[in-house]
């Protein structure tokens, strides 16, 4: 259900968007750190919806740039977001690759180890901000309002919980040879599984 063509329709919800504004609002926006989308695929999903008639475009002239193109959610198009919405919910896919790297932070230097801890704390503190400029625009809305809310909550908790441990997993770096750890033990296959409403993996937010 979460793919590319899906979040193009989101993002045309009550509003007209170029491809460039549908690329920065899912970098940005809500949706941010849902699903990666590149302008290599965003265009092609556009080019579908509009073949399918669920989105409408027209050229509009730019401001130097050239004309560009502007598109809108059709009715059909809306139909069929939210009938999508209301089918089944797919298990959540849970990427993380700074937990995962983590999980060997024995085997690593010390100065990898505080690097990588460095720049997720930015990543994750980047994210927050965005997040507290936007919650006035979220009042509006009550999913919008809980989406926010949520969001901020998983970025405030996961910066404490690691300003909180990040001295073990430091102290811990390069103590023991990396045979002793790279087998698939049961955290690794934890970290790397599905999540899900019955999962014992706890989560936490994803990098920017």
């Amino acid at each position: 259900m979460l793919d590319v063509k899906m979040l193009c329709l989101a993002s045309l919800m009550g509003q007209e968007a170029s491809g460039y504004d549908i690329k920065k609002n899912l970098e940005r926006g809500a949706a941010a750190g849902m699903i990666d989308a590149s302008f290599g695929s965003i265009y092609p999903a556009l080019s579908r919806l509009a073949d399918e008639g669920l989105i409408a475009a027209r050229t509009e002239g730019g401001r130097g740039r050239g004309d560009k193109k502007i598109y809108a959610l059709t009715p059909a198009g809306r139909a069929y977001f939210l009938h999508t919405l209301c089918g089944p919910m797919p298990e959540e896919k849970y990427r993380a690759p700074f937990l995962f790297a983590m999980l060997f932070a024995e085997c690593l230097p010390r100065a990898q180890v505080v690097r990588m801890i460095d720049e997720q704390v930015a990543a994750w503190q980047a994210r927050l901000a965005f997040a507290e400029d936007e919650a006035a625009l979220c009042e509006a809305s009550p999913g919008g309002r809980f989406v926010n809310g949520i969001t901020r909550t998983m970025l405030e908790s996961g910066l404490a919980y690691l300003r909180r441990h990040r001295a073990a997993l430091e102290s811990a770096s390069a103590s023991r040879r990396p045979s002793a750890t790279w087998r698939l033990s049961a955290s690794v296959r934890c970290a790397t599984s599905r999540t899900g409403p019955n999962s014992s993996c706890a989560a936490a937010p994803r990098p920017s």
